[in-house]
């Protein structure tokens, strides 16, 4: 699927912003076939409600605000609350630099390289034109 030029120009404006704002983190960045297995392994960990492990693949940061959302003031809590759509089908997998978004049909996923492999900075997020380009269920802000 192509995606249109402005879209992509959203997208590593986005990024860019990710990183400005504390996205990426130290080490070696893992390869970008990883940060879809991370994307897709999130998806299957929140609809098979197993939201420890879900709550374990975001970023540190993500996570502490996901908790701090929610009322009984745990990443779990919150994850439980969402209303998360079914991805669907994987469209592809952007990598810049240490950050980088896996695309489903339904849904974007962002994500930031760190020791640990690829960690979610925004998850159910879904484009919202030029002023913020992704509106996300958790993280992205």
């Amino acid at each position: 699927m192509k995606t249109p030029r402005g879209a992509r120009a959203l997208r590593a404006g986005l990024l860019a912003l990710l990183v400005l704002s504390g996205g990426a983190l130290s080490g070696c960045a893992p390869e970008g076939t990883a940060a879809a297995e991370a994307a897709e392994a999130f998806h299957k960990d929140v609809a098979g409600s197993d939201m420890t492990a879900a709550c374990s693949l975001l970023q540190s940061k993500t996570r502490e605000e996901t908790a701090r959302s929610s009322d009984a003031g745990t990443c779990e809590s919150q994850l439980e609350k969402t209303q998360f759509t079914d991805p669907g089908k994987l469209l592809g997998t952007e990598q810049f630099g240490r950050n980088a978004f896996v695309e489903f049909e339904n849904d974007t996923i962002f994500l930031a390289a760190s020791d640990a492999g690829w960690k979610i900075t925004g998850a159910g997020c879904a484009p919202n034109g030029e002023e913020a380009p992704y509106t996300c269920e958790v993280g992205g802000k």
